[in-house]
């Protein structure tokens, strides 16, 4: 069975709360999580949402919203709130978690920046990983991550089917 899994969604549906839906029943299911998901709490000032990476070992959330004032027209990345959350997502390598959760391989990981090296260190360290891949950045998906990874629809049941059952091999 392969240790990586991509949850293919479409524009507009909303993997962020998807996403952290799915890793609360993984840990209520008692499964040892490491890795991020993004939380978006309500709007900035600008209009946009205020953006937060949780770490799933700590809980500890790292904002990656840059507030760029009153007269912008719209949000930009904190590129030190996903610094941060790379550190956690580094440390979760190293914790013997059963699964990495990354929220998404977005628009950033696809410029090669964002959570890219330690999607790539996941990878490399033989940590099972389940990530979200927007359909629009599958090429750039697959083009960075090989064809050895199990494509998984966005639906909690399947996704927790694959997950727990990695767990019992993995174990």
């Amino acid at each position: 069975m392969t240790l990586l899994a991509a949850i293919s969604y479409s524009s507009g549906f909303q993997i962020d709360q998807f996403m952290a839906d799915l890793a609360a029943r993984l840990k209520a299911r008692g499964l040892r999580l490491g890795g991020v998901v993004q939380h978006n709490d309500g709007a900035c000032d600008q209009g946009c949402l205020s953006m937060a990476l949780e770490d799933l070992a700590s809980g500890a959330r790292f904002p990656i919203s840059e507030n760029r004032g009153a007269a912008s027209t719209g949000c930009r990345l904190d590129a030190r709130g996903l610094a941060a959350a790379g550190g956690a997502l580094t440390a979760a390598l190293a914790d013997g978690t059963d699964l990495v959760i990354v929220n998404k391989f977005g628009r950033q990981e696809v410029l090669g920046q964002g959570l890219r090296q330690e999607i790539a260190a996941a990878l490399l360290a033989d940590v099972p990983l389940l990530i979200a891949v927007r359909e629009d950045f599958l090429p750039a998906w697959r083009e960075f991550a090989g064809d050895d990874w199990m494509p998984l629809p966005a639906e909690a049941d399947v996704v927790e089917a694959w997950a727990l059952s990695l767990a019992r091999v993995t174990a």
